[in-house]
This record gives structure tokens, C-alpha cells and sequence, in this order.
């Protein structure tokens, strides 16, 4: 374990000068998951120290979002992960409103959050769209505009069957995200989700972003590497390795079962400079 020493000195009484050293354990930086980072940034911490989690435009984070620096070196609990939306392979709606090009089923899955879907006036219409994949469904969010909503959200079982994952009623006044989880057991095996209008009022959506899990799925190896650090998924761990230093031949780790990361012996090795090279 790496240790920050810090020399202060003090006079006595006696005017005799006396030094101490106080001994800080500190932790390297820290892994990070993909499609996201942490800050502050620094070269090393010291116990006592907090680092937050953030995720990139349109991920969730999924797990913790602060991780402090132990007096062991260690960072406490596990290092969060990004998880991306899940794609759609086809999306539709029972009716839309004119005109037609500016208010497509398309309008929610397609990354803006300034084009929105829109229904015809009419009580029962709802938004559909199909997963690429099946999953587990854990949760929908939805990017609404500033409107009266009111709509429920289901998944669709590969059965046929219908959950729901709940519903909003209300003025949106604020442009935000809606998050809708979806509860077990029932959010297994997910081909699609529902969101259905509740009253007359046209059914507006910005954008739709579903979160499914494919198994197998992973947490935090923990693995230790000296000049190196991990960047995490639910399903791979790649090793980053500091400036000057170059990834051992094995350098990913694989999920091969749910919990259960397949061992290998990862490590950042110094690079050599040839003389003469112009490389810095």
C-alpha cells in the first residue's frame, strides 16, 4: 500500500526544533466504466478522499455513485457501470398526428430530444416499440415536452402477456427525464415496450431510452494492477494502463457466467525507448 508522507516541523518551549512525520495511505486512481468517468481527476488520493461517478448523455449509472479512499488503499464498494439504451428494430403507433414526417414513431428513438412523436387526438392510442434483443427490463425513460401527460408504460412479455412498469398523470413543466423501473419477476424475458395514452389527449414523446440486461452479466473483479486500471461493463473489463506503460498481452477480462469473470494475469508493462527514438 502506497503511503504519503508529510513532514511538518514545530518549536518547543525550549527552542529546540522538532520534526514529525504523518503517514497518509493512499489509493491509485480509480477503475471506471465505460461510457462514462469520475472526478476529481488526480495523480494519487489520500483516505478521507470522495470521488463521484457520472455516465455519458443518454446512459444510466448503475451502482454506486460516490467511492471514498480507504485507510487500507482500497476504494470502498464496487466501481459503477454505464449502461447504454437498448436498441429498438421496429417502433410504430396506432395513429399520428399531421403532419405525418414531423411527428413518426421514429421521432423517439432518434436521439433528439428536440423532435417528439405524436398521436392523433383519441382515447387507447398508444407507442410501441420491439427490442433487437430480449432482456431483462429494468427500466424506460422518457423524454417528455412540456405538456398535460397522461400514460402508462408496460412491457411485453415473449408470451404476449402485459406488465406494467408505471405511469405518469400531470403537467410537465420542467424538460426532463422520466424514469419508469420495471418490478421482478415480471420484467423478464422483454420483447418490447407499451406507452399508452390514459385520456383523449395526444400521446407526445421526445424520446423513448429502455434498459435491458442480457445475461450473462458481471460486477466488479477488483483486481489490483500497479500503473493500470480497469474500464467496466456488465459483461467486459478492459485494462487502461498509465502514460509510459503498454498493456500485457492479456488485457480484457470476459463475463463468461453471471458473477463469474474468466481469471487472467493482467499487467502494465514500462516501455523501453529505443536510443535515438523520436518517440517522447
Amino acid at each position: 500500500m502506497a503511503m504519503l508522507l508529510l513532514t511538518s516541523a514545530f518549536a518547543c518551549l525550549s527552542g529546540i526544533a522538532v520534526s514529525s512525520t504523518i503517514e497518509l495511505p493512499e489509493c491509485e486512481p480509480p477503475d471506471f466504466p465505460q461510457w462514462g468517468g469520475y472526478g476529481p481527476r488526480q495523480d494519487f488520493y489520500v483516505a478521507g478522499d470522495v470521488i463521484h461517478y457520472y455516465c455519458d448523455t443518454d446512459t444510466y449509472i448503475g451502482g454506486n455513485f460516490y467511492r471514498r479512499c480507504e485507510d487500507t488503499g482500497d476504494w470502498i464498494g464496487d466501481t459503477p457501470v454505464c449502461d447504454q439504451p437498448s436498441r429498438f428494430s421496429v417502433v410504430n403507433q396506432t395513429t399520428t398526428a399531421d403532419p405525418d414526417d414531423e411527428n413518426d414513431a421514429n421521432k423517439a428513438v432518434d436521439a433528439l430530444r428536440g423532435t417528439c412523436t405524436s398521436t392523433q387526438e383519441g382515447p387507447g392510442n398508444y407507442w410501441m416499440g420491439i427490442l433487437e434483443t430480449p432482456g431483462l427490463l429494468f427500466r424506460v425513460m422518457i423524454f417528455l415536452p412540456k405538456v398535460n401527460v397522461a400514460y402508462e408504460v408496460r412491457m411485453i412479455k415473449q408470451n404476449g402477456d402485459e406488465y406494467s412498469c408505471g405511469s405518469k398523470v400531470g403537467f410537465v413543466d420542467h424538460l426532463n427525464w422520466e424514469f419508469h423501473n420495471c418490478p421482478e419477476p415480471n420484467n423478464t424475458d422483454v420483447i418490447g415496450v407499451k406507452i399508452i395514452s390514459l385520456n383523449s389527449t395526444p400521446l407526445q414523446l421526445c424520446e423513448v431510452v429502455a434498459n435491458t440486461l442480457t445475461f450473462p452479466t458481471c460486477v466488479d473483479p477488483h483486481v489490483r494492477i500497479e500503473n493500470g486500471r480497469l474500464q467496466l461493463n456488465r459483461k467486459s473489463a478492459s485494462l487502461v494502463c498509465d502514460a509510459g506503460f503498454t498493456r500485457s498481452p492479456a488485457n480484457r477480462l470476459e463475463c463468461i457466467r453471471t458473477g463469474v469473470w474468466n481469471r487472467k494475469s493482467l499487467y502494465c508493462i514500462e516501455r523501453q525507448w529505443e536510443v535515438g527514438s523520436n518517440d517522447p
